[in-house]
């Protein structure tokens, strides 16, 4: 007989949504109008994040996923060239890769930001390597200039998985201008979101045209004939709506998360073995997720018994990134070697545990799950 799991009361994530009423003249507009997807919406939510960001180009799709598929086909690597690129991130960073007849390489990532190591990423370049694809982590980008040096050292491409990052920064600069492209998500677990959803920025002008063809399937300026191929990866005007309305926000946003993390590491900092990711001075983060790392030696509860516990009074948390990709059914064959060089990784993934964190959320029930962790943890 299944034993009955507590239900969730408390997600870890929960999306920060608009009132029908905020955008009901929005949706009549839409429907009135026939255009549901490409139009008015999408090119005001493009606008808005250029503005945002100062990218000369954005370009909405249809996910952060797509986006990334769509920038690897714009950028025309070799096949079968390895790409160097983090194990501690989500499956889509590499599946991309996958998709596109590529081959990931993973690197190892520092261990107090949780980025990838510039330093480790140079030990693995060879003359199979054709780019550089670090990622935004929890809202924290790496050491941006390194990884460019990197680049131009060896004449690699540079590109970003950005998914996390709308709102962060690196030496007073948004991200959006990095690298020659980033991909940003709009899903519903992101600072800013469409529902579903994804953002291409870059400041060149050949790889944005190439990927507004692509997401409409290819289709030349005659909107008939097929001059490449492409997919069926358009934004929604719905989902642009949505986005536009949390867009708009995003300072509100940034603010709440900063207080919000702020209590939770305020709170919890007196527990023995555990620590936090490192912000560096040289960025801002858009706080996307609230992260803790809990050492086995001297915590007094693992990750795995806290995880545990709060499911069983109906606090959902998540253990992430976990496992990291190398260990993955997927990716495991793919780079056989790759354990025996990610030892920080590896560290990070068994100890990492994603605590409830949107932007909505109260100092109220920050306190409450601080409450319980310390109480699990006999604090």
């Amino acid at each position: 007989m299944a034993v009955a799991q507590a239900p969730v009361r408390h997600p870890v994530f929960n999306p920060t949504l608009p009132n029908f009423e905020e955008i009901e003249d929005g949706i009549r507009d839409i429907l009135a109008s026939g255009q549901v997807t490409v139009g008015r919406y999408v090119a005001e939510l493009e606008d808005e994040v250029c503005e945002l960001t100062g990218a000369k180009h954005a370009v909405a799709v249809s996910s952060g996923t797509s986006g990334l598929l769509l920038l690897l086909r714009a950028l025309n690597l070799r096949p079968g060239s390895e790409v160097i690129t983090p194990s501690f991130t989500f499956a889509a960073t590499s599946q991309a890769l996958l998709w596109l007849g590529l081959k990931p390489v993973f690197c190892d990532c520092e261990p107090e930001s949780f980025t990838m190591d510039a330093a480790a990423a140079e030990a693995l370049v060879t003359e199979r390597t054709s780019a550089i694809y670090p990622v935004c982590v929890f809202g924290v980008p790496g050491d941006l200039d390194a990884y460019q040096k990197l680049a131009d050292k060896y004449g690699l491409i540079l590109f970003y998985d950005s998914a996390q990052g709308l709102g962060s920064t690196y030496k007073g600069k948004s991200l959006g201008n990095f690298g020659v492209g980033e991909v940003f998500s709009l899903s519903p677990t992101k600072v800013v979101t469409s529902l579903e959803g994804g953002l291409l920025t870059t400041n060149y002008d050949e790889i944005a045209e190439c990927v507004r063809r692509m997401r409409d399937y290819g289709k030349g300026p005659d909107g008939q004939n097929m001059i490449s191929l492409g997919l069926s990866a358009r934004m929604t005007e719905f989902n642009a709506l949505v986005g536009c309305w949390s867009l708009a926000r995003i300072d509100m946003w940034l603010r709440n998360r900063t207080i919000i993390m702020a209590q939770y590491r305020e709170r919890l900092s007196v527990i023995p073995g555990i620590s936090f990711q490192r912000i560096p001075d040289y960025c801002t983060s858009s706080r996307n997720y609230m992260v803790i790392l809990l050492d086995p030696e001297r915590s007094p509860i693992t990750r795995d018994e806290l995880y545990e516990r709060l499911k069983d009074c109906g606090i959902q948390t998540k253990r992430y990134f976990y496992p990291p990709l190398h260990n993955q059914t997927l990716f495991r064959d793919i780079d056989p070697e790759a354990s025996a060089r990610l030892p920080v990784t590896e560290r990070i993934s068994a100890r990492s545990l994603a605590l409830p964190m949107y932007s909505h959320m109260s100092l109220e029930l920050v306190d409450y799950i601080c409450d319980r962790i310390l109480e699990f943890a006999c604090c």
